[in-house]
Order: structure tokens, then sequence, then C-alpha cells
């Protein structure tokens, strides 16, 4: 059976000192060990309603629905554990840095009933796309997913460290520029 991949990734405006952001990873760091289905519904509730919050402040995003997804899943975690480990730089231009880049992602078997809902809420016509409602949309998903149907999920909040964050140029520029302007 194949697997199917969904990812986001939100670039938010928070820079550090920021009593979002220092929430939302205390967050993702008390929910680290291998969770109990009902927990992760729990963690991905309590995810999801932060970025609904911080959606207003996201000027750059993106999503993917793979079928087939696999090798998609496996770049993302890969892209995002390399970012992870980087040394962290200030922006040489003296741009203000206050951008966290927030990801989710989910593998899950094709036909699961996290694949059908997930599919549902993709299945939007591409003009509609990058729009803020779509990633409501996605958003308010995450919750409802049966996670007994999810073969692996990963959030990841980066920079990691709360005195850490992207310029918004950095995530305009080389290596981020599969992220788009959110409408």
């Amino acid at each position: 059976m194949s697997e199917v991949f969904f990812g986001l990734q939100l670039a938010v405006k928070s820079p550090p000192g920021d009593p979002w952001r220092r929430e939302l990873c205390e967050l993702v760091r008390r929910h680290q060990q291998d969770l109990a289905i009902a927990d992760k519904r729990t963690l991905y509730g309590a995810f999801a309603n932060a970025l609904q919050q911080a959606l207003p402040r996201c000027p750059l995003g993106y999503w993917d629905y793979v079928v087939r997804g696999e090798g998609e899943y496996r770049e993302w975690m890969r892209g995002i554990e390399d970012d992870a480990e980087e040394r962290w730089v200030p922006d040489q231009t003296g741009e203000a840095m206050e951008y966290a880049l927030v990801s989710a992602f989910f593998l899950m078997p094709r036909g699961s009933s996290a694949d059908v809902l997930l599919a549902e809420r993709c299945d939007i016509p591409e003009a509609e796309w990058m729009q803020r409602d779509a990633f409501g949309l996605f958003l308010s998903a995450f919750p409802q997913l049966r996670f007994a149907s999810v073969r692996s999920d990963a959030i990841y909040v980066v920079p990691g460290g709360l005195d850490l964050a992207f310029s918004l140029r950095e995530l305009q520029g080389d290596g981020y520029d599969y992220l788009l302007p959110i409408e």
C-alpha cells in the first residue's frame, strides 16, 4: 500500500521574546516522547489553535499533498533537521530577525481516514491554494485526524532557540524559495 504525505509550513512573525513563540515551543517540547493516540489529538489541537491565532502574522507559507509520499516525508524531515543543526548568524544586511518557521507533516496509508480527511481539505481550486483561509482549513483538520491511521508525524519550530529568528529577507531567498506569499 502506498503512503501519502501532507506537510504544512508557515513563516510566523514571532521575534525573540514573543510569548506566543515561547508557549508554542514549550508545547512541542512537552510532547517530544512517543504519545498515545489521545495525547496526539490533544497536542495537534493545541498546536493548530496556536497557529490559527498566528495566521494573520504569516506572510509566507507552503503546503503539499503527495501520493507515494514516503520520499517527500524523508526530504522534509532531512531539510528541517539540517536547518536546525545550522549555526545561526544575524542577517548581514541588518534586517530585523523576527520570524520562526513552523512545520507539521504526516505520513499515512493511502485511503486511511487521515488521508481521506486531508485529501478532502486539499481539494480546492488552485487559485485558493495560498489563501489564508486555506491554511486555516488545513490547520482545523489536525485535531480531527484519527492518529491510529497516521504512520508518522512531526512538528518543528526553527530556529529552536527562543532568542534566534530568521529575517523575512532570508525566508524569501535561496533555500526557502519554495515559500510563497499568503494572500
